[in-house]
């Protein structure tokens, strides 16, 4: 084959094996010597992208090439001129090299290839060699393949940003004082945008900390325009509500609620209502959160009273006002939504359904036993409409962060998924088939996960922070030193499990004696009261209202203030050892107490 029918047949060997979305618009009748096709990507619809969806490809042809590095690396030779005129461009340049003879197709950036612009700086012969990684292979229908590539010309996209940042810099000493301005401005877009990539790559990656900082140097920043330090603090919200770094719930309320009010200052400063609509739809749905997460634990533990006690009577009072309250909320994200709908401000619209969605499947067990038939139609067929707007919205656009977000919360939040009619996947494919990959992966997550289980069936740790996520939402923080009711919450988490206490021995039982307004409202066995623990060989008894571990081993001091250990066990020769295998849980504390009821029951404090 000559050199025409090898170009020639690398070009149909490349045209047959690109996908589909490519728009490849040939270059040869164009001004880019040696520039063989422009490619751009088009959505589903069949619409370009845009600007950073479009590529340069010099596309080569050989009937054999060469290989090196143990056929690793594909080896090149483009004349150093050619190389040079690759890099003057302001668009990013892929070279692609064709075996013909086994219709294999190599790639390698050219744009943003360090080893390339050293060979070029650091070289003075009129031939470059460039290596094309193996690995860089692009198969037909093998969609990984052609992803990495895109992968690649976005790092170009990246690169020539930084590039024509610092260019913009170096000309500034030649600039009128007007044209500097204008400079100026643009050198300043050029720059936030680059934290904001880097904003979002610290979130991909969970850096949490590394985010906090990055996006706090922003927004306290005096100089930076309101419109960069407002998404800043979007981005430092959202981190917040994945890895807050107040350990306090009244604390993180109080954070995110200042987060909220920051947003909406800023919204007022940049004045436009794109910033407004976004700010107000944030402290809503916040608001909407915590009062939901109130309700939710007034509602349950009210259970916990008797019915016709003055506690039962006032706390059902207080859980109807915060269920009046939180319905007055709904309310104003209901008009929200369709105010957004009617401005076609539908990212906004997915933003804020991300962030209640959870919040509904929750509201709704309360709705259903205080709502009216009518109220709880009403908002199913609501929440159902908005999500699959959204859904449409997420899929069309190819949101794949919102998503992935509501795909799982549909999935896995019980009370949305009765809801939900349509059928969610089938509706994402329909415009959007590129998810398909991460549905799958999401089915395959959540087909591995086990299914809730009774509280008394869960671990230990699941089982306290069931309790202290109850406590907190209740007002009552164990974490928080100055709440008095919160430090109940606390030493009855200590004393959950007794292990430390009864495990060296198998006739040593904890008898657990809750008592208080804490315990009866959470139902939580360590809660306040007095507990005692027992050596049931002996009767040995000894009560305590503090911790059980001090009350058991307590060394130091005259003899009546002695622990347990030391005033019996350490004496006793009939100490005989648990099994191995033997592991303390709520089952066993019960049947162990039922063995026993009716000596125990002897104790009344």
């Amino acid at each position: 084959m000559n050199a025409g029918e090898i170009g020639a047949a690398a070009g149909r060997i490349f045209n047959y094996k690109a996908p589909l979305s490519w728009i490849i618009r040939s270059q040869e009748d164009q001004d880019d010597h040696g520039i063989d096709c422009e490619i751009e990507l088009k959505d589903t619809n069949g619409k370009a992208l845009g600007q950073e969806s479009v590529f340069k490809i010099q596309l080569k042809g050989q009937e054999n090439c060469s290989f090196i590095e143990d056929g690793q690396k594909l080896s090149f030779s483009v004349s150093r001129a050619r190389i040079q005129y690759y890099l003057q461009f302001n668009i990013p340049v892929i070279l692609v090299v064709v075996e013909v003879s086994s219709e294999e197709i190599y790639w390698v950036s050219v744009t943003d290839n360090q080893e390339i612009l050293e060979k070029v700086n650091n070289s003075s012969t009129d031939t470059l060699t460039v290596h094309l990684p193996v690995e860089n292979m692009l198969e037909r229908n093998d969609s990984d393949s052609f992803d990495k590539l895109l992968v690649a010309v976005q790092n170009c996209w990246d690169f020539l940003s930084l590039r024509d940042l610092k260019l913009a810099v170096n000309n500034c000493t030649t600039l009128q004082p007007e044209a500097l301005n204008k400079c100026i401005e643009q050198v300043g877009d050029a720059l936030f945008r680059a934290y904001h990539i880097k904003l979002e790559q610290l979130l991909c990656d969970r850096q949490f900390h590394d985010l906090y900082q990055q996006a706090s140097d922003i927004i306290q920043s005096k100089i930076v325009p309101t419109k960069d330090r407002f998404l800043a603090t979007l981005y430092f919200d959202y981190a917040f509500k994945v890895a807050p770094y107040k350990q306090l719930k009244n604390e993180q309320i109080e954070e995110q609620l200042k987060l909220c009010d920051y947003l909406l200052c800023l919204a007022r400063e940049q004045r436009e209502p794109v910033y407004r609509l976004t700010a107000i739809a944030k402290a809503r749905s916040s608001l909407f959160k915590f009062k939901v997460e109130q309700l939710f634990s007034l509602h349950h533990t009210n259970e916990n009273f008797s019915s016709d006690s003055f506690e039962y009577l006032y706390m059902n009072r207080e859980t109807h006002k915060q269920y009046h309250d939180t319905c007055v909320q709904l309310q104003k994200i209901i008009n929200m939504c369709h105010r957004l709908i009617n401005r076609s401000q539908f990212n906004i619209l997915a933003d804020l359904m991300c962030d209640f969605a959870l919040s509904i499947g929750m509201f709704k067990t309360i709705h259903k036993a205080r709502g009216s038939d009518e109220a709880i139609t009403f908002l199913d067929e609501w929440f159902e409409k908005m999500l699959h707007t959204v859904l449409m919205y997420s899929s069309i656009v190819g949101d794949m962060r919102k998503v992935e977000q509501l795909y799982l919360i549909t999935n896995l939040q019980s009370e949305l998924k009765a809801i939900v009619k349509f059928d969610v996947r089938e509706l994402i494919l329909e415009h959007c088939p590129n998810a398909q990959e991460l549905l799958d992966a999401l089915d395959n997550v959540m087909a591995g996960q086990e299914k809730s289980k009774p509280l008394i069936e869960s671990s230990i740790d699941e089982q306290k922070h069931f309790f202290a996520d109850m406590a907190k939402n209740l007002g009552m923080d164990p974490d928080n030193k100055e709440c008095t009711f919160g430090q109940i919450v606390a030493r009855g988490l200590k004393n959950y499990d007794p292990t430390d206490v009864i495990g060296h021995c198998e006739h040593m039982l904890v008898d657990y004696r809750p008592g208080g307004i804490v315990a009866q409202q959470l139902r939580m066995h360590s809660a306040g009261g007095m507990h005692l623990l027992v050596c049931l060989k002996h009767k040995h008894v000894m009560g305590t209202g503090n911790l059980l571990i001090k009350a058991f081993d307590e060394p130091n001091g005259p003899e009546f203030v002695l622990g347990f250990k030391q005033k019996y066990c350490d004496h006793c020769s009939d100490c005989s050892p648990r099994e191995d295998e033997w592991c303390w849980s709520l089952k066993w504390q019960q049947e162990e107490r039922t063995k026993y009821q009716d000596w125990l029951n002897k104790f009344d404090l």
